[in-house]
C-alpha cells in the first residue's frame, strides 16, 4: 500500500479524502478512504499531523489543496468548502466535554436540538442512543454522578445522536484508567459495529487501534508511512514507529542470498529465510535471550550490548539494549532477578536465526 492511494478510494458512498494543509512548519498530506461502516485507525507520534487531519475533515481547518468527500457529497475541494455546522460530523474527544448542569439525556439531546429537531423528538432520540450504549437507566444523572467510562459513553451517544455520516474520535479513551478503558473499549466496539457511517479513530494506544479499526493509517511528519489491515501491519511493519507500535524490533537493512542481513548501522543478523536486496528485518522481543556471559553453543546471532532501560509490564519486563544491534528484549521477572539486570550493565543478547524474519522494503 502506498501513501496517497488508500484502499477503498473508489467507494464514494463512504469517505474519500486527501488532506493537504500547512500547520506552522509542518506540511500535511494524508489520504483516507473507507466504505460505510468501516473504522479507520489513525496513529502516529505527537505532532505528526493526526489531529490536524481530523480538524480538516470536520471543517475547522481549511485545506490548501486536496478534497473531502463523504457519501458522494463534496465537503471541501480547495475552492468550495462547507462550514463545520453544515457537515454531518459527530465528534468525540478525550475530554467528554459534557455540560455539567444538564442531565445525560439532555446532554445527548443537545446535538439534535442544535440541528433543528424539536424538543420531544430530540429527547426520544437521546433516550434511544443512551439505551444503545447501555445507559438507559442513567438518563437522568448529571455528569458528576457518572463514572468516567459512563461519561465517555454519554459523549459517544451525543456524537451519534445527530446521525453523522462521519464519526471522528480523537483519543476518546485516553483519559480513562486501564480497567475503565478496557470496559469502555468493549462498549465502543459494540456500538461502532452497529453504526452505518465511517469512523476515523485517532489514538496512541495500539490495543485501541488493533481491536477497533478495520484499517490502520500511520501518519509521521505529516505523511502517511504505512496503511493496511491490522493483520498486514502486524505482519510487516514498515517504519521504526510502526515497529514500536506493534512491538517488534525492526531494522532497515540489506540482505544477501546466504542469510546475512546488514543493518544501516552496521550490525549483522543471520536468518534462515533470506531475502536479497533492501529489506526490513524483524525480531520479536520475546525471542531475545539475555546472558551475563557469552552464551555457549555459538548461537548464530549473539551480541555484547548495554542495558539502557528496564520497564516492568505485569509479570514480564522489557529491557532496552544499545550497541551494534539495538534491541528490546522481553523477559520474565525471574530473569531480571536472576541476572541482576540493571541500567548500564553489559550483557549478551542471543537470537535464533529462525526468529529473524526479512521482507522487501
Amino acid at each position: 500500500m502506498t501513501a496517497g492511494t488508500p484502499a477503498g478510494a473508489d467507494r464514494l458512498d463512504g469517505l474519500d479524502a486527501r488532506v493537504r494543509l500547512r500547520r506552522g512548519v509542518a506540511e500535511i498530506d494524508v489520504a483516507l478512504a473507507a466504505g460505510p461502516g468501516e473504522v479507520i485507525g489513525v496513529l502516529g507520534p505527537n505532532g505528526g499531523g493526526k489531529t490536524s487531519t481530523v480538524l480538516a475533515l470536520a471543517g475547522v481547518l481549511p485545506l490548501a489543496s486536496g478534497h473531502v468527500r463523504v457519501g458522494g457529497a463534496v465537503w471541501d475541494d480547495g475552492r468550495r468548502r462547507l462550514p463545520p455546522e453544515r457537515r454531518r460530523v459527530g465528534l468525540m474527544l478525550a475530554d467528554s466535554l459534557l455540560f455539567p448542569h444538564l442531565r445525560a439525556v439532555d446532554n445527548v439531546a443537545f446535538g439534535p436540538r442544535s440541528r433543528g429537531v424539536d424538543r420531544e423528538g430530540a429527547r426520544r432520540r437521546a433516550l434511544d442512543e443512551l439505551d444503545r450504549v447501555g445507559l438507559a437507566d442513567r438518563a437522568q444523572a448529571r455528569p458528576r454522578e457518572l463514572s468516567s467510562g459512563q461519561q465517555a459513553r454519554v459523549a459517544l451517544a451525543r456524537a451519534l445522536a445527530t446521525d453523522p455520516a462521519l464519526l471522528l474520535l480523537d483519543e476518546p479513551l485516553a483519559a480513562l484508567d486501564p480497567d475503565t478503558r478496557a470496559r469502555t473499549r468493549s462498549d465502543l466496539a459494540t456500538r461502532l459495529a452497529a453504526y452505518g457511517g465511517v469512523t476515523v479513530l485517532v489514538t496512541h494506544d495500539p490495543l485501541d487501534a488493533l481491536t477497533l479499526a478495520d484499517r490502520l493509517v500511520f501518519v509521521e511528519d505529516g505523511q502517511v508511512t504505512q496503511t493496511g489491515t491490522p493483520a498486514q501491519v502486524l505482519n510487516e511493519p514498515r517504519s521504526a514507529y510502526v515497529g514500536t507500535v506493534v512491538g517488534l524490533n525492526l531494522y532497515a537493512a540489506r540482505g544477501d542470498a546466504h542469510g546475512h542481513v546488514t543493518t544501516e548501522t552496521g550490525g549483522v543478523l543471520v536468518t534462515t529465510d533470506p531475502t536479497e536486496g533492501a529489506v526490513w528485518a524483524t525480531i520479536p522481543p520475546g525471542a531475545v535471550s539475555l546472558h551475563r556471559h557469552e552464551p555457549d553453543g555459538s548461537p548464530r546471532n549473539a551480541w555484547a550490548l548495554r542495558i539502557r532501560s528496564v520497564t516492568m509490564q505485569g509479570q514480564s519486563a522489557r529491557v532496552g539494549l544499545e550497541g551494534v544491534v539495538p534491541l528490546t528484549a522481553e523477559v520474565t521477572l525471574e530473569s531480571v532477578t536472576a541476572l541482576g539486570l540493571q541500567v548500564g550493565q553489559d550483557v549478551w543478547a542471543a537470537v535464533k536465526a529462525t526468529e529473524v524474519r526479512t521482507y522487501p522494503r
